[in-house]
């Protein structure tokens, strides 16, 4: 049995009874324990809402004596640069709450580590902010202005904290008791600095913008942009030749005016398109990239087994895994998409490993072998591949695997490979010889 452990995190308490944390704080999780300033005696707490993609999450406490002389820290807004903010938290996992002071040294769009994949908005400070610092309040003027969290491993004395319209649009996003997620406009773009470029595309000399290189197929700006479309204005901000528009008295990214709405609302665009300038409205939607693009969590992964061959969906958790990276994966997980790009419904398909038995005799050293096609058909998921596998006739002599970056086929007798089934997982340990989560939506036509 594998033993457990335990982490430590900071949160501080908003409206309604709420605990704001970093969702990298309680995944994972099987038991939560809340500790108040002060206070030796720990509380039993309830995850009411996560968001992976903002590392953000919301806690209740089970006993309401718990909440019992406590105040909420309202939210503030965003810090001017260069202003002081203070951290607190519990750093390194100490007793007593500490606190750091710094100022506010940038504003901008980063990677969130907890995610993986996704950029938001994020703010710089020369303040300290540790392990254990990670959820806790950064403070200006009494006020909550933003969360801490995981920093960018490779900088020292450099910490970030998670700003308030982020932290407002997931509490908004909440209300309805699902979270929805942060939509994207799903364009690639490049700067339009260039003089002869812009001459070339007819631009007034007084109007900025940024050029349209890509629309990810399946995204929020499909059937409305262009590729060459030049992204004039974003709502009623006008986006300068880098991109950048003025937000809260900084320039930040325009993705921003995307960021700070919901799944569902429209996002009025201007664009310069052969000449002349046209108002557009897109309805935003989730990334068209499907939850393998992201680190996972508080989730046991899918999985099917058949003829002792275990099936699984590419995911960022396996391709980060030593010895995973292959070209073949790698093509399939990062590259793939501008080639064929997938729905958000579709994943690639792999034998991830073989539980030796007679049935598979010659296969055991199988690793990593992409399936593209199971007795002629496309794989399109792993709740596909089962349903090929389930709906296939009793008659069936043989079970052909095919793959476009192996030549040869992984062939398996029918008839053996289900009466071997349940002794193999029986002889592995293993209970089920599937697992499908439907709420994923996953693509089983």
């Amino acid at each position: 049995m594998k033993p457990t452990s335990q982490g430590l995190g900071s949160g501080f308490l908003i409206h309604d009874n709420w605990i704001l944390t970093n969702a990298h704080v309680v995944s994972d999780s099987r038991m939560l324990l809340v500790n108040k300033i002060s206070s030796p005696k720990p509380f039993l707490a309830d995850v009411l809402a996560i968001a992976h993609d903002s590392d953000l999450a919301l806690l209740k406490v089970r006993d309401p004596k718990f909440y019992q002389g406590l105040t909420p820290l309202e939210l503030g807004g965003i810090p001017e640069l260069r202003s002081r903010v203070r951290a607190y938290g519990y750093p390194v996992g100490g007793k007593e709450l500490s606190r750091t002071e710094g100022v506010v040294s940038r504003i901008e769009f980063g990677t969130y580590v907890h995610p993986g994949i996704d950029s938001h908005l994020l703010i710089q400070t020369d303040s300290a902010i540790n392990p254990g610092n990670s959820g806790g309040p950064v403070t200006q003027s009494g006020q909550a202005i933003g969360v801490a969290f995981q920093s960018n491993l490779r900088l020292n004395d450099v910490g970030y904290f998670i700003p308030v319209p982020l932290i407002n649009r997931f509490l908004t996003d909440i209300k309805d008791g699902r979270y929805d997620g942060v939509p994207e406009i799903g364009i690639e773009t490049s700067s339009l600095i260039n003089q002869d470029y812009r001459k070339y595309l007819g631009l007034p000399e007084d109007t900025g913008g940024i050029l349209i290189e890509r629309v990810v197929p399946h995204s929020s700006a499909d059937g409305v942009l262009l590729i060459g479309d030049v992204l004039t204005k974003i709502e009623d901000l006008q986006i300068d030749v880098a991109g950048m528009v003025r937000y809260s008295e900084q320039l930040v990214t325009f993705f921003i005016e995307a960021e700070n709405r919901q799944i569902g609302d429209p996002l009025k665009l201007q664009v310069w398109r052969k000449g002349k300038f046209i108002n557009l409205t897109l309805t935003l939607k989730t990334p068209p990239f499907g939850s393998e693009m992201r680190n996972s969590y508080d989730e046991l992964p899918e999985y099917v087994i058949f003829g002792g061959l275990v099936f699984i969906a590419l995911n960022r958790n396996y391709i980060h895994s030593p010895g995973n990276i292959t070209p073949p994966l790698a093509y399939e997980h990062w590259y793939r998409e501008i080639e064929r790009p997938r729905t958000r419904q579709e994943q690639v398909v792999i034998v991830t490993r073989v539980l030796p038995s007679p049935v598979n005799s010659g296969y055991t050293n199988l690793h990593n072998f992409v399936v593209s096609s199971l007795n002629g058909k496309p794989v399109r998921s792993l709740a596909h591949l089962e349903k090929i596998l389930k709906n296939m006739p009793l008659e069936t002599t043989n079970v052909v695997f095919e793959s476009e970056w192996h030549k040869i086929p992984v062939v398996l007798n029918f008839k053996e490979s289900l009466e071997q089934h349940n002794s193999v997982l029986k002889r592995y340990g293993v209970i089920d010889g599937s697992r499908i989560y439907e709420d994923k939506n996953k693509d089983s036509q």
